[in-house]
C-alpha cells in the first residue's frame, strides 16, 4: 500500500503549523483594517488621525493579502500531500541574478532529468529549507505544476512552482548542471512507496526501526536433513534475530562516510575573520564572538529607537505625536527584550563558555565539520583520538555560525575534518564543552550530546546532515 506525505506525524504537524501562522496572520491584517475603520469613523477632527486610519488600512490591507495567500498555498499543500509520497532527491539552489529570486532544482531519481521549481515562500521561511552543498530534499507533487518542498524529515514545509518557460526552463537547469547536480547519485524513495531499490528496503536508512514491521525472510521448505548435522542445518536456516537486524538497521556512518560528506559541502574558504583578545586572558566581554553570543551589542542599540521618538516629541520637526510615541513605545518593547535576553539567558551563557574555554586538560578528538540542512548551521561530529576510517561517532556539538548574513561560515575551521582539543567544566551538573581547533576557540550552541551506536534517531540525524550516496534517503516512519 502507498502511504501519503500526510501520514507522517511529522509533516502533518508542519503543516498545521503552518496553517495557524498563515491564519493568525489574515487575522492580524482584518484586525488592522477594522482599526482603520475606526479612526475613519471617530469625530477627530485632526489630520493625524486621517494620516494614521490610511497607514493602519494599507498595513492592513497588506498583511490581510499576505495571510489570504499563505492559507491558500497551505490548501494546496495539504491536497498534494494527501495525494502521494515523499520522495527525496539531490537538489541545488540557482540564483539567476538581479531581483529574481533563487529557483530549486531536484535530480530527478527516475529519468535522469531535473525538475526547476519557483520558490513561493518568504525568505526567513525559505531558509529553512535552502539545499546548501551536498543537500537532498524531499519532495511531494505534481513536477509540471508545483508541490511541497522540505528539508529532511518533512516538517518544514514550503510551496513551490515548476518553472515556467522554454527558455527559463533549460537556462535554470543549465546552471543547476555546471553546480554538479547530474554528478550526483539519486537519493531514493520513502520506503513503502514502490519506488526503493529492493536491496535497500530493509537495511540501511529505509528499514524498519524497533517499533517498525520488518518482515523476517522465511527459509525454504525442504526435506528434513539427515544424520548429526541435522541440527546445525536447522539452524543455518532460521530467520535472524530481531535484535540483530535493528542493529544492523541502526549502525552510524563512519569516520569516512561523514568525512567525505563534509568534502562535498565544503565551499571556498572565507576570509578569516579579524583576531580577538583570547579568552584564556581577558574577561569574556571583551572577546567579540562572546559579546554577540550574550547579546550585548543589541542591548547597546536598543535605546536608539526610544532617544529617537523623544528627539521627534521635542524637536521643531512637524511630526505627529502619535508617530513619536509609537516610535517610543516600539524602542522600549526592543529595549525589554534585549535586557531580558542579556540578564536571563545571554550574560550567564557567555560567562559559562568562557571557563569552559579555559579547561586545564584539553582531550584531542578528530571532528568533521557538517553543516544542517534545516537552517544551514554548522555541526561538529566528533570521533576518538588517533583511529582509523571505520570508526564510529561519539559525539555531535552543534555550533554558533560565526559569520555574518552575507558571510554566515567566515570564522568556521578552515578544514572540514581535522582534530580538536575539548576543553570543559560542568555547570549545574552539565557538561559545557568547547572545542578548540586550528588554535581558536569554536563556541558551541546546544549540549554536548553522545551517540550510541544503536540508536536510530541519531543515525536519521547524521544522514540528515550528510545524506547517503547512492541509497535511500527517506527513513521509514
Amino acid at each position: 500500500m502507498v502511504e501519503c506525505a500526510l501520514d507522517r506525524e511529522a509533516t502533518g504537524r508542519g503543516l498545521g503549523r503552518y496553517r495557524r501562522q498563515a491564519a493568525r496572520g489574515a487575522g492580524a491584517g482584518a484586525a488592522l483594517v477594522v482599526l482603520g475603520l475606526v479612526f475613519v469613523l471617530l469625530p477627530i477632527d485632526a489630520s493625524w488621525a486621517s494620516d494614521l486610519a490610511a497607514g493602519l488600512g494599507v498595513s492592513g490591507l497588506i498583511v490581510l493579502g499576505i495571510g489570504l495567500s499563505a492559507l491558500r498555498n497551505a490548501g494546496r499543500m495539504r491536497r498534494a500531500l494527501a495525494a502521494g509520497p515523499w520522495s527525496a532527491h539531490p537538489a541545488v539552489e540557482v540564483v539567476r541574478g538581479g531581483m529574481v529570486p533563487p529557483s530549486v532544482v531536484l535530480g530527478d531519481p527516475d529519468g535522469g532529468q531535473a525538475w526547476p521549481f519557483a520558490i513561493a515562500a518568504t525568505k526567513q521561511r525559505y531558509e529553512r529549507v535552502r539545499p546548501g552543498p551536498d543537500a537532498v530534499l524531499w519532495w511531494c507533487g505534481d513536477p509540471d505544476r508545483g508541490g511541497v518542498l522540505a528539508a529532511p524529515g518533512g516538517e518544514e514545509l514550503i510551496w513551490a512552482r515548476a518553472v515556467r518557460g522554454h527558455h527559463t526552463r533549460n537556462r535554470t537547469i543549465g546552471l543547476a548542471g555546471a553546480a554538479g547536480l547530474f554528478g550526483r547519485p539519486a537519493a531514493g524513495r520513502l520506503a513503502g512507496s514502490g519506488a526503493v531499490d529492493s536491496g535497500a528496503a530493509g537495511s540501511g536508512p529505509t528499514g524498519s526501526g524497533p517499533t517498525g514491521s520488518h518482515a523476517e525472510p522465511r527459509p525454504e521448505a525442504r526435506p528434513e536433513p539427515e544424520g548429526q548435522n541435522r541440527d546445525q542445518d536447522r539452524d543455518r536456516d532460521q530467520p535472524q534475530s530481531q535484535d540483530q537486524d535493528q542493529d544492523q538497521d541502526h549502525l552510524l556512518p563512519t569516520h569516512a562516510t561523514l568525512a567525505a560528506a563534509a568534502r562535498r559541502q565544503a565551499l571556498p574558504p572565507a576570509a578569516r575573520p579579524r583576531r580577538e583578545a583570547d579568552v584564556r586572558v581577558v574577561p569574556w566581554w571583551r572577546v567579540r564572538s562572546l559579546r554577540h553570543v550574550s547579546g550585548l551589542p543589541r542591548l547597546l542599540v536598543s535605546p536608539v529607537p526610544v532617544v529617537t521618538g523623544l528627539l521627534m516629541l521635542g524637536g521643531t520637526g512637524d511630526y505627529p505625536a502619535v508617530v513619536a510615541y509609537a516610535v517610543i513605545a516600539l524602542g522600549v518593547g526592543v529595549l525589554a527584550h534585549s535586557g531580558w535576553r542579556f540578564l536571563g539567558s545571554g550574560r550567564a551563557t557567555a560567562q559559562r563558555l568562557a571557563r569552559a574555554a579555559r579547561g586545564p586538560e584539553p582531550v584531542p578528538k578528530r571532528y568533521v565539520l557538517l553543516f544542517d540542512p534545516v537552517g544551514g548551521g554548522p555541526v561538529l561530529v566528533l570521533f576518538p583520538y588517533g583511529g582509523g576510517p571505520e570508526d564510529l561517532p561519539e559525539a555531535v556539538l552543534r555550533l554558533y555560525p560565526p559569520g555574518t548574513l552575507k558571510e554566515p561560515r567566515k570564522g568556521l575551521p578552515s578544514a572540514p575534518s581535522g582534530l580538536a582539543e575539548l576543553r570543559g567544566v560542568t555547570s549545574q551538573g552539565t557538561p559545557v564543552v568547547v572545542p578548540w581547533i586550528e588554535g581558536r576557540p569554536v563556541w558551541p550552541w546546544g549540549p554536548f550530546e553522545e551517540l550510541r551506536p544503536g540508536d536510530r534517531a541519531a543515525r536519521e540525524y547524521l544522514e540528515r546532515l550528510a545524506p547517503p550516496q547512492g541509497a535511500s534517503g527517506v527513513p521509514a516512519r
